[in-house]
């Protein structure tokens, strides 16, 4: 019996895996206070295993998240910045745990069951609230995060791009957002940051997931290959994501199965 987990800014998902199947997700609101956000977990993780002994525990949270378990740099839960997350759940649950980053572990999800199957070196960047990412090399995880720090014209890539600051330069939620002009401009300024990534990272491939990608009114993927391709002589090739918000659950399961 293990459990699977998302847990991001705004909600956490939740599932056990036992048995090569995916259980039933849950999904409940994160708590902004860690002390809440253990607890909440913890009571859904063993609603999640019925009752049988938890034999470990792999997912995500929105932040980076060193080798000992701290997490940092998490944009959407401030409070929970500078938490030991392994060493809590691990405690709370009396099982081993592992944790990584949201993104990058949707990025190892869309890798192994997703859109980004058969690639050599994967980049996957998540255009949602915010920006994020990770590179997924030979079934690995093997760079997390920067992405959203991407400068474009000076500015943070996150701050041009992300659903939260078209809110702020509209005055719209983005699904509001029907002009194809304006969105044709948040894909150029995109491809702009994936250059850098495809500078940093040598990906052959890009999957580009979230909600500014998959949701109503997108980015439009066509035309960040387009623009792309005018920034760079070989590009990677570009994809959508095909696990939509289950990404990091998939993940998790292919970080258990490394074990």
């Amino acid at each position: 019996m293990y459990i699977v987990t998302d847990i991001g800014g705004t909600n956490m998902r939740v599932a056990c895996y036992s048995a090569d199947a995916l259980g039933e997700i849950k999904k409940v609101p994160t708590p902004k206070d860690p002390s809440g956000g253990i607890a909440t977990f913890t009571a859904v993780a063993r609603e999640c295993a019925g009752g049988e002994k938890i034999t470990a525990v792999a997912g995500c949270v929105a932040g980076a998240v060193s080798d000992e378990g701290v997490i940092s740099d998490a944009r959407n839960l401030r409070a929970w910045e500078g938490m030991n997350i392994v060493k809590e759940l691990s405690e709370a649950l009396g099982a081993p745990v592992q944790m990584r980053n949201d993104a990058a572990l949707a990025g190892l999800g869309e890798f192994s069951a997703g859109a980004g199957r058969g690639a050599a070196a994967l980049a996957y960047i998540t255009v949602s609230t915010g920006v994020g990412g990770g590179l997924i090399v030979g079934g690995k995880i093997a760079e997390a995060g920067g992405i959203a720090s991407i400068k474009v014209n000076g500015e943070d890539l996150e701050d041009l791009v992300s659903g939260t600051a078209v809110t702020r330069k509209f005055g719209i939620h983005p699904k509001d957002l029907e002009s194809l002009e304006e969105r044709n401009v948040l894909a150029d300024t995109l491809a702009q940051g994936l250059r850098v990534v495809v500078e940093q990272w040598s990906p052959d491939t890009i999957v580009l997931g979230g909600s500014m990608i998959v949701g109503v009114n997108p980015i439009p993927i066509p035309r960040v290959q387009e623009s792309l391709s005018k920034l760079l002589p070989n590009p990677p090739t570009i994809k959508m994501a095909e696990l939509g918000d289950n990404g990091g659950l998939w993940g998790a399961i292919a970080l258990l199965r490394q074990k």
